[in-house]
Protein backbone atom coordinates (compact mmCIF):
# COMPACT_ATOMS: atom_id res chain seq x y z
CA UNK A 1 0.00 0.00 0.00
CA UNK A 2 1.22 3.47 -1.06
CA UNK A 3 1.20 6.32 2.08
CA UNK A 4 1.99 9.74 2.36
CA UNK A 5 3.40 11.25 5.63
CA UNK A 6 1.26 14.53 6.99
CA UNK A 7 2.12 16.86 9.15
CA UNK A 8 -0.97 16.43 11.64
CA UNK A 9 -1.56 14.62 14.23
CA UNK A 10 -5.18 12.48 15.06
CA UNK A 11 -6.75 9.56 13.33
CA UNK A 12 -10.48 7.05 12.75
CA UNK A 13 -11.57 4.04 11.66
CA UNK A 14 -14.44 3.14 9.57
CA UNK A 15 -17.76 1.15 10.33
CA UNK A 16 -18.23 -0.90 7.42
CA UNK A 17 -19.88 -4.77 7.25
CA UNK A 18 -15.65 -5.80 7.48
CA UNK A 19 -14.80 -3.16 9.91
CA UNK A 20 -14.53 -0.26 12.49
CA UNK A 21 -13.70 2.57 11.16
CA UNK A 22 -12.54 5.09 13.62
CA UNK A 23 -10.59 2.80 16.18
CA UNK A 24 -8.75 5.04 19.07
CA UNK A 25 -5.84 4.02 21.14
CA UNK A 26 -5.63 5.66 24.26
CA UNK A 27 -1.83 6.56 25.61
CA UNK A 28 -1.03 8.85 28.98
CA UNK A 29 -2.71 8.19 31.74
CA UNK A 30 -6.28 9.44 30.01
CA UNK A 31 -9.04 9.30 33.07
CA UNK A 32 -12.44 7.15 32.06
CA UNK A 33 -14.42 10.67 31.89
CA UNK A 34 -12.08 12.18 29.14
CA UNK A 35 -11.96 8.51 27.44
CA UNK A 36 -15.54 8.46 26.70
CA UNK A 37 -15.92 11.78 25.34
CA UNK A 38 -13.82 10.21 22.47
CA UNK A 39 -15.47 6.99 22.34
CA UNK A 40 -18.67 8.81 22.16
CA UNK A 41 -17.31 11.07 19.82
CA UNK A 42 -16.23 8.11 17.60
CA UNK A 43 -19.10 6.47 17.98
CA UNK A 44 -21.04 9.49 15.97
CA UNK A 45 -18.69 9.62 13.10
CA UNK A 46 -19.01 5.55 13.06
CA UNK A 47 -22.59 6.25 12.66
CA UNK A 48 -22.49 9.07 9.95
CA UNK A 49 -19.72 6.61 7.88
CA UNK A 50 -21.43 3.79 6.52
CA UNK A 51 -18.93 2.50 3.91
CA UNK A 52 -16.54 3.95 1.36
CA UNK A 53 -15.97 4.29 -2.21
CA UNK A 54 -12.86 3.52 -3.53
CA UNK A 55 -11.43 -0.42 -1.77
CA UNK A 56 -8.38 -1.12 -4.08
CA UNK A 57 -4.87 -0.41 -2.23
CA UNK A 58 -3.27 0.75 -5.98
CA UNK A 59 -1.67 -2.59 -6.35
CA UNK A 60 -5.03 -4.08 -7.31
CA UNK A 61 -5.74 -5.43 -4.00
CA UNK A 62 -9.16 -4.97 -2.31
CA UNK A 63 -8.23 -3.64 1.18
CA UNK A 64 -10.52 -2.90 4.18
CA UNK A 65 -10.02 0.73 5.09
CA UNK A 66 -9.27 1.65 9.05
CA UNK A 67 -8.06 4.92 10.64
CA UNK A 68 -6.07 4.58 13.95
CA UNK A 69 -6.27 7.16 16.46
CA UNK A 70 -3.91 7.78 19.03
CA UNK A 71 -5.67 9.99 21.42
CA UNK A 72 -3.55 11.36 24.18
CA UNK A 73 -4.24 14.22 27.64
CA UNK A 74 -1.01 15.23 28.41
CA UNK A 75 0.25 18.39 30.89
CA UNK A 76 1.08 21.23 28.50
CA UNK A 77 1.00 24.40 29.95
CA UNK A 78 -2.06 24.98 31.96
CA UNK A 79 -5.62 25.67 31.62
CA UNK A 80 -5.61 28.74 28.63
CA UNK A 81 -2.70 28.48 26.94
CA UNK A 82 -1.89 25.74 24.06
CA UNK A 83 -4.90 23.24 23.60
CA UNK A 84 -3.56 20.98 21.53
CA UNK A 85 -3.37 20.16 18.03
CA UNK A 86 -5.16 17.24 15.86
CA UNK A 87 -5.19 15.56 12.33
CA UNK A 88 -3.91 12.59 10.34
CA UNK A 89 -0.66 11.51 10.20
CA UNK A 90 -0.50 9.11 7.07
CA UNK A 91 -2.85 8.82 4.47
CA UNK A 92 -3.51 5.60 1.94
CA UNK A 93 -3.93 5.49 -1.66
CA UNK A 94 -6.96 3.70 -3.19
CA UNK A 95 -8.72 3.32 -6.17
CA UNK A 96 -11.30 1.86 -8.05
CA UNK A 97 -10.04 -0.76 -10.22
CA UNK A 98 -8.56 -3.91 -9.61
CA UNK A 99 -6.61 -3.86 -12.54
CA UNK A 100 -4.44 -0.97 -11.64
CA UNK A 101 -6.14 1.18 -14.03
CA UNK A 102 -8.30 3.53 -12.02
CA UNK A 103 -10.55 6.10 -13.23
CA UNK A 104 -11.31 7.49 -9.83
CA UNK A 105 -8.35 7.54 -6.61
CA UNK A 106 -8.38 9.37 -3.41
CA UNK A 107 -5.91 9.67 -0.66
CA UNK A 108 -7.98 8.27 3.07
CA UNK A 109 -6.40 9.09 5.91
CA UNK A 110 -4.57 6.01 7.47
CA UNK A 111 -3.36 6.69 11.06
CA UNK A 112 -2.99 10.05 13.02
CA UNK A 113 -3.48 11.52 16.83
CA UNK A 114 -5.28 13.86 18.88
CA UNK A 115 -3.25 15.49 22.20
CA UNK A 116 -5.03 17.80 24.20
CA UNK A 117 -4.02 19.64 27.23
CA UNK A 118 -5.20 17.91 30.33
CA UNK A 119 -5.74 21.15 32.15
CA UNK A 120 -7.93 22.43 29.42
CA UNK A 121 -9.60 18.99 28.91
CA UNK A 122 -10.65 18.78 32.81
CA UNK A 123 -12.12 22.63 32.18
CA UNK A 124 -14.08 21.58 28.72
CA UNK A 125 -15.41 18.53 30.55
CA UNK A 126 -16.92 20.34 33.32
CA UNK A 127 -18.34 23.43 30.88
CA UNK A 128 -19.61 20.86 28.75
CA UNK A 129 -18.03 21.81 25.65
CA UNK A 130 -15.24 19.04 24.96
CA UNK A 131 -17.88 16.91 23.18
CA UNK A 132 -17.98 19.13 20.61
CA UNK A 133 -14.53 19.75 20.28
CA UNK A 134 -13.32 16.44 19.75
CA UNK A 135 -16.32 16.05 17.13
CA UNK A 136 -14.64 19.21 15.29
CA UNK A 137 -11.19 17.52 15.37
CA UNK A 138 -11.53 13.85 14.53
CA UNK A 139 -13.49 15.12 11.23
CA UNK A 140 -9.73 16.88 10.98
CA UNK A 141 -8.40 13.70 11.18
CA UNK A 142 -11.10 12.42 8.98
CA UNK A 143 -9.66 14.54 6.05
CA UNK A 144 -12.01 17.65 6.73
CA UNK A 145 -9.86 20.60 5.19
CA UNK A 146 -6.22 18.46 5.81
CA UNK A 147 -6.68 16.23 2.98
CA UNK A 148 -8.97 18.57 0.89
CA UNK A 149 -5.53 19.84 -1.14
CA UNK A 150 -4.13 16.17 -1.62
CA UNK A 151 -7.45 15.01 -3.31
CA UNK A 152 -7.06 17.07 -6.38
CA UNK A 153 -6.92 15.99 -9.61
CA UNK A 154 -5.15 12.34 -8.53
CA UNK A 155 -4.57 10.53 -11.29
CA UNK A 156 -5.14 12.99 -13.63
CA UNK A 157 -9.15 12.35 -12.60
CA UNK A 158 -11.37 16.11 -12.52
CA UNK A 159 -11.94 15.71 -9.33
CA UNK A 160 -11.24 18.68 -7.29
CA UNK A 161 -11.89 19.60 -3.76
CA UNK A 162 -9.89 23.18 -3.23
CA UNK A 163 -7.34 24.37 -4.42
CA UNK A 164 -5.26 26.41 -1.02
CA UNK A 165 -6.29 30.04 -0.76
CA UNK A 166 -8.66 30.28 -2.69
CA UNK A 167 -11.52 30.00 -0.29
CA UNK A 168 -13.56 27.72 -2.89
CA UNK A 169 -14.10 24.65 -1.98
CA UNK A 170 -15.77 22.84 -5.10
CA UNK A 171 -16.41 18.93 -4.08
CA UNK A 172 -19.89 17.89 -5.58
CA UNK A 173 -21.59 16.24 -2.78
CA UNK A 174 -20.62 19.27 -0.88
CA UNK A 175 -21.51 22.17 -2.64
CA UNK A 176 -25.00 19.99 -3.87
CA UNK A 177 -25.63 20.05 0.09
CA UNK A 178 -24.72 24.28 -0.10
CA UNK A 179 -27.20 25.05 -2.88
CA UNK A 180 -29.70 23.22 -1.40
CA UNK A 181 -29.60 23.62 2.61
CA UNK A 182 -28.45 27.15 2.75
CA UNK A 183 -30.63 28.55 -0.04
CA UNK A 184 -27.62 28.94 -2.64
CA UNK A 185 -29.19 27.36 -5.82
CA UNK A 186 -26.33 29.56 -7.97
CA UNK A 187 -23.53 28.68 -6.25
CA UNK A 188 -20.06 27.57 -7.59
CA UNK A 189 -18.44 26.56 -4.45
CA UNK A 190 -18.64 26.26 -0.78
CA UNK A 191 -16.72 29.51 0.81
CA UNK A 192 -13.99 28.07 2.24
CA UNK A 193 -12.31 30.61 5.76
CA UNK A 194 -9.18 32.22 4.88
CA UNK A 195 -9.13 34.06 8.00
CA UNK A 196 -7.78 33.39 11.32
CA UNK A 197 -4.43 32.53 10.54
CA UNK A 198 -2.54 28.66 10.28
CA UNK A 199 -4.93 25.99 11.49
CA UNK A 200 -7.76 27.87 10.58
CA UNK A 201 -7.57 29.47 7.23
CA UNK A 202 -8.06 26.86 4.63
CA UNK A 203 -9.64 23.98 6.52
CA UNK A 204 -12.85 25.57 7.66
CA UNK A 205 -16.34 26.91 5.85
CA UNK A 206 -16.28 30.72 5.71
CA UNK A 207 -17.24 32.62 8.79
CA UNK A 208 -17.48 36.86 9.44
CA UNK A 209 -16.11 38.67 12.33
CA UNK A 210 -13.77 36.21 14.12
CA UNK A 211 -17.15 33.95 14.28
CA UNK A 212 -18.33 37.28 16.54
CA UNK A 213 -21.64 37.96 14.49
CA UNK A 214 -23.90 35.30 12.57
CA UNK A 215 -23.96 35.25 8.57
CA UNK A 216 -27.30 35.56 8.08
CA UNK A 217 -26.79 32.48 6.07
CA UNK A 218 -29.44 29.97 7.33
CA UNK A 219 -30.20 26.37 7.14
CA UNK A 220 -33.96 24.87 6.60
CA UNK A 221 -34.44 25.14 10.46
CA UNK A 222 -32.95 28.85 10.35
CA UNK A 223 -30.05 27.93 12.34
CA UNK A 224 -27.08 30.60 11.10
CA UNK A 225 -23.83 29.15 9.44
CA UNK A 226 -21.36 30.85 12.33
CA UNK A 227 -22.52 27.88 14.66
CA UNK A 228 -22.23 24.98 12.24
CA UNK A 229 -19.67 22.42 13.39
CA UNK A 230 -17.01 22.91 10.76
CA UNK A 231 -16.61 26.71 10.76
CA UNK A 232 -13.58 28.52 11.91
CA UNK A 233 -14.86 29.51 15.42
CA UNK A 234 -16.75 27.69 18.09
CA UNK A 235 -20.32 29.14 19.78
CA UNK A 236 -22.79 27.82 22.56
CA UNK A 237 -24.86 25.20 20.76
CA UNK A 238 -23.56 24.13 16.95
CA UNK A 239 -25.10 21.55 14.48
CA UNK A 240 -23.79 19.62 11.83
CA UNK A 241 -24.72 20.14 8.36
CA UNK A 242 -25.95 18.33 5.28
CA UNK A 243 -22.80 20.48 3.78
CA UNK A 244 -20.56 18.71 6.07
CA UNK A 245 -21.56 15.60 5.15
CA UNK A 246 -21.14 16.14 1.80
CA UNK A 247 -17.71 17.21 2.57
CA UNK A 248 -16.68 13.85 4.21
CA UNK A 249 -18.67 11.71 1.21
CA UNK A 250 -16.06 14.14 -1.23
CA UNK A 251 -13.09 12.39 0.29
CA UNK A 252 -14.45 8.98 -0.64
CA UNK A 253 -16.83 7.89 2.25
CA UNK A 254 -20.70 7.12 1.95
CA UNK A 255 -22.36 8.73 4.61
CA UNK A 256 -26.23 9.10 6.19
CA UNK A 257 -27.41 12.14 5.76
CA UNK A 258 -29.79 11.72 8.07
CA UNK A 259 -27.23 12.13 11.08
CA UNK A 260 -27.10 16.06 10.61
CA UNK A 261 -28.54 18.58 12.16
CA UNK A 262 -28.67 19.49 15.86
CA UNK A 263 -26.05 17.48 18.30
CA UNK A 264 -27.18 18.82 21.85
CA UNK A 265 -25.36 16.55 24.00
CA UNK A 266 -22.09 18.29 25.81
CA UNK A 267 -22.13 21.06 23.33
CA UNK A 268 -22.11 24.79 24.98
CA UNK A 269 -19.66 27.70 24.91
CA UNK A 270 -15.73 26.88 24.05
CA UNK A 271 -14.12 29.59 25.79
CA UNK A 272 -13.81 31.29 29.36
CA UNK A 273 -13.67 34.48 29.59
CA UNK A 274 -10.44 36.91 28.18
CA UNK A 275 -7.86 34.05 29.32
CA UNK A 276 -8.99 31.20 26.42
CA UNK A 277 -10.57 34.24 23.94
CA UNK A 278 -7.59 32.83 21.19
CA UNK A 279 -8.76 29.16 21.97
CA UNK A 280 -11.79 29.70 20.31
CA UNK A 281 -10.05 29.77 16.51
CA UNK A 282 -10.44 25.68 15.64
CA UNK A 283 -7.06 24.46 15.69
CA UNK A 284 -7.21 21.16 13.53
CA UNK A 285 -4.20 21.21 11.11
CA UNK A 286 -3.56 20.97 7.56
CA UNK A 287 -1.27 18.50 5.42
Amino acid sequence: MKTIAVLLSAAFALPSARAALINLNFTGGITPPQQETFVRAAGYWNSVITGYDLIYDGYGVETPHSLQITVSVPVIDGVGGVLGSAGPDTAAYYDDNPLGQPTHALWYADTGSMQFDSADVDWMIGDGSFYGVVLHEMAHVLGFGTLWEYNNDVNNTDYDLYVAGSGQYTGPNALREWRAEFSQPGAAFVPVELGGGAGTADGHWDEVDGGNALTGILDPGGKDLRDELMTGWATDLFFVSRTTLGSIDDLGYAVDYSKAGLVPEMSSAFYLGISLVLLRRRRGRRM
